[in-house]
C-alpha cells in the first residue's frame, strides 16, 4: 500500500469516528536528496501534496548549478501537479554573499525549473539597517521577476519583527534544530500579530512520540508550518523520515 492510499484511509477512518478534520500544520520539507538516486522520495512527496497543503524546498547543488537536470525537472513537475509548492534553495551567507551571485541563483532557477518561490538560506536575524537592506533587496528582486513567487527566509530563530513588518520576507523559518531545544522554545509576543501560516519550524532528532507532540502543539507554539524528522545524521534532510505516514496523518487534528 502507498503512502497516499495509507493515509487517506487513515483520514477516512478518523473522519468517520470522530467528525471533520482540519489541518494541524501545513508539510514544509527539505527536500535535499537526488531524485534520480531517490526517486522513492519524490513520489512521496508528490503523494502528501495530494492530501496535505505540501511545500517542498528543491536544492540541486547547494544552489541550481549550471544546467538543467531533467530528473528535477520531472520532480518538480509532478509534486506541483499534485498541488504541491515547490521552492527553490539559494543561500545568503548571513549576508556576506555577493549580491550578484544571488540574483544569479535566482535568474537561473526560474530559466531552468518551474518554482513557486525561494528559499532564502542563512539569513540574519538582527535588524541593523545593513542586513535589512541586503534582504530586502533579494525580496524586491524576487517580486520585480514575479509577484507571485513567495520568498521564505531561515534565520533559524525568531528574528526581529522586521523581517515581516518592513518586509523583507512573506514567511520565516523561525526555529531548525533538534528536538532537545525544541521542548524549550517559546514564540515571541509579536509572531501573535500575524497569521501562524507565516511561520515555519523545522525539528529534527524527534523519535515518533516526539513527532506527535510537536504537531499537538503547534497552536500554541503559533506556527502553520511543520516538518519534524529522525535522527539520520550528519545530514537529515537527505532522506524522509521512516515515520513519513505518520506524520501525513498528524497534519489533520479534529476539532474538540
Amino acid at each position: 500500500m502507498s503512502i497516499k492510499h495509507f493515509i487517506l484511509l487513515s483520514v477516512v477512518y478518523f473522519s468517520v469516528m470522530f467528525g471533520t478534520l482540519v489541518h494541524a500544520a501545513n508539510l514544509f520539507i527539505p527536500a535535499y536528496f537526488h531524485p534520480s538516486k531517490q526517486p522513492i522520495y519524490w513520489s512521496h512527496l508528490a503523494e502528501a501534496a495530494q492530501m496535505v497543503s505540501t511545500a517542498v524546498i528543491v536544492n540541486p547543488h547547494n544552489g541550481p548549478g549550471t544546467s538543467i537536470e531533467p530528473s528535477f525537472v520531472n520532480a518538480i513537475d509532478r509534486v506541483r501537479e499534485a498541488g504541491g509548492k515547490v521552492i527553490a534553495y539559494v543561500h545568503s551567507s548571513y549576508g556576506d554573499r555577493l549580491m550578484n551571485d544571488i540574483f544569479k541563483d535566482i535568474d537561473s532557477y526560474i530559466a531552468f525549473y518551474a518554482i513557486d518561490g525561494f528559499f532564502i538560506d542563512e539569513m540574519t536575524a538582527d535588524g541593523t539597517d545593513e542586513n535589512i537592506r541586503y534582504y530586502e533587496a533579494i525580496y524586491n528582486y524576487i517580486k520585480d521577476k514575479s509577484t507571485h513567487y513567495s520568498v521564505t527566509g531561515h534565520p533559524g530563530v525568531v528574528p526581529d519583527e522586521v523581517y515581516l513588518s518592513k518586509p523583507v520576507a512573506d514567511n520565516l523559518v523561525v526555529f531548525e534544530s533538534s528536538v532537545r531545544s525544541y521542548v524549550n522554545f517559546q514564540p515571541e509576543q509579536w509572531q501573535r500579530n500575524y497569521s501562524k501560516s507565516r511561520f515555519i519550524h523545522i525539528v529534527y532528532n524527534a523519535n515518533l512520540q516526539q513527532m506527535t507532540q510537536a504537531f499537538s502543539e503547534a497552536d500554541e507554539n503559533h506556527v502553520g508550518n511543520l516538518y519534524i524528522t529522525d535522527d539520520r545524521l550528519p545530514n537529515p534532510y537527505d532522506s524522509l523520515p521512516h515515520y513519513g505516514a505518520e506524520e501525513l496523518e498528524r497534519s489533520f487534528v479534529t476539532p474538540k
